[in-house]
């Protein structure tokens, strides 16, 4: 027995409503199922087909009638007969793998472009950080350069001093004859 229901509704494309449905026919063991989303004058859909024995076929609309994901936002479910091909369930599954990637691809594409970006970048802050510790550096190399001449300055400014005083005191001892 074929079957095919229309779900429409304003929120049933990205609540992943054929994954909810896939999952349920596989619980009930469906050799035959297909899923797919559509819009029809604006309004979003998700048109199911399934293949199975009435039993299966039976509990299957009830599944639909009664259950959605927790996003769904459904306004009306039609169910008709089925009289065309309905896609065996590994078949199914390749479709939604190849749906899947086709969605993957642009992203990890995206991704890499990003991610040359951020190398790009990070190239140019190794630079600007390289030329910083050039800068640093110098500056180490200047400033203990001053540092020496300073300390130099200082040695021959307190051995003047030292030995002006040396001086004057060999001047006093020798007015007050203890020279």
């Amino acid at each position: 027995m074929k079957m095919q229901a229309v779900i429409t509704g304003k929120g049933v494309h990205s609540v992943d409503y054929r994954f909810f449905l896939l999952q349920r026919s596989l619980e009930l063991g469906f050799q035959r199922f297909n899923a797919r989303n559509q819009m029809q004058n604006g309004v979003e859909q998700v048109v199911v087909q399934y293949e199975g024995e009435p039993g299966q076929v039976d509990a299957f609309s009830s599944i639909i009638r009664e259950g959605r994901p927790p996003d769904a936002d459904v306004s009306d479910i039609a169910f008709e007969p089925y009289e065309g091909y309905v896609l065996p369930v590994i078949d199914y599954l390749h479709v939604i793998q190849v749906e899947q990637l086709t969605k993957g691809i642009p992203a990890i594409l995206s991704i890499d472009k990003k991610q040359s970006s951020m190398l790009e970048k990070q190239d140019r802050m190794l630079e600007k950080t390289d030329q910083m510790l050039q800068k640093m550096d110098r500056m180490e190399i200047s400033i203990t350069g001053e540092i020496r001449d300073l300390r130099t300055d200082l040695c021959s400014h307190l051995d003047k001093r030292l030995s002006a005083m040396e001086q004057d005191i060999q001047q006093i001892k020798a007015k007050i004859g203890l020279l």
